[in-house]
């Protein structure tokens, strides 16, 4: 089975993280965007949760977590970089909500680089 979404390992995608084309988010869930060549057609993604949330046994459960909405969500984002935030709050969603907030805050962040790109605004690289 081929994967859906691929994983961050390159120092300039990091990079170009710092400054994202779009940005997007829905409650707890913040998603940076930015267009990078070389994804071969996949979305590439990569997670940022901070100490403040808990232990490392909490922090790898989040993210676990936000890998398997990303996972579903995959077919439906665009090729690109993407780093998802999630503030303490998101312990209070289900799955499904988490599902929902990672999907449209990702789209949110993918649109708004589109738009951002067609007024002329957009990073080129």
């Amino acid at each position: 089975m081929a994967p859906v979404v691929g994983r961050i390992r390159t120092k300039a995608t990091f990079r170009a993280l710092s400054r994202p084309d779009g940005r997007g988010r829905r409650g707890p869930v913040s998603v940076d965007f930015s267009r990078v060549a070389g994804t071969g057609g996949l979305p590439l993604v990569g997670y940022a949760i901070g100490r403040r949330y808990g232990n490392a046994v909490a922090r790898n459960r989040l993210r676990r977590r936000l890998r398997a909405a990303v996972r579903a969500a995959g077919p439906c984002l665009d090729a690109g970089a993407y780093l998802v935030r999630a503030t303490p709050d998101v312990d209070q969603l289900d799955f499904e909500g988490l599902c929902r907030a990672v999907s449209a805050a990702a789209r949110s962040a993918a649109d708004r680089a589109r738009s951002a790109a067609g007024d002329g605004e957009g990073r080129e690289e």
